[in-house]
């Protein structure tokens, strides 16, 4: 019973770090492909909330999952990401939609924050709608895409796994060995 709870528990944790593997992956693939977007996974990208101007609802370190959306679906109170620059992303909640120049725009503002954003959101800078968060998973995210992280979190463990796994059949092979030596007497 002991060696199937440790047999499961391993899988698990090997299925774990795979996928962390294969995330990390697709993530530097992406990033590298095209350097000014953001990575996606079936539809949903992984964003890190790195301020609390979103309190109560996201909070620093908080792992928010946006979805692509079309402009004209969101309405007020969505909370939605956008593009301010290349490199900076917000996620705030509509407050109100407003033409501007002929064309629709979003009021922004950060629930913890006291006025509005100055920008307005246009079609071009919407990068979808919040549809989740994880509490606390960006830390580890961000922690896991950086060098030490991967080191930790897969490099060890998965050399561990696979020492382990070297060593149950070296010692499988040994005792089906002896065992034979034992018939043959």
């Amino acid at each position: 019973m002991k060696k199937r709870t440790l047999k499961l528990l391993s899988n698990i944790i090997f299925s774990i770090f795979f996928l962390l593997i294969v995330y990390i992956g697709i993530t530097l693939y992406q990033t590298s492909k095209n350097p000014g977007t953001l990575p996606s996974f079936f539809g949903y990208t992984p964003l890190t909330v790195l301020s609390n101007s979103m309190q109560p609802h996201l909070q620093s370190g908080d792992l928010a999952l946006i979805k692509k959306a079309e402009f004209n679906d969101i309405e007020v109170n969505d909370v939605i990401t956008f593009k301010e620059s290349d490199t900076k992303f917000i996620t705030h909640r509509v407050i109100d939609v407003k033409e501007l120049n002929g064309h629709s725009g979003l009021v922004t503002k950060g629930d913890n924050n006291n006025v509005e954003d100055t920008t307005i959101v246009t079609k071009g800078h919407l990068v979808g709608k919040q549809v989740a968060s994880i509490p606390k998973l960006g830390f580890v995210s961000d922690f896991a895409s950086g060098p030490i992280g991967f080191l930790l979190f897969i490099i060890i463990p998965l050399t561990g796994y696979i020492c382990l796994t070297v060593f149950e059949r070296l010692s499988r092979q040994e005792k089906q060995h002896k065992n034979e030596e034992v018939k043959t007497r």
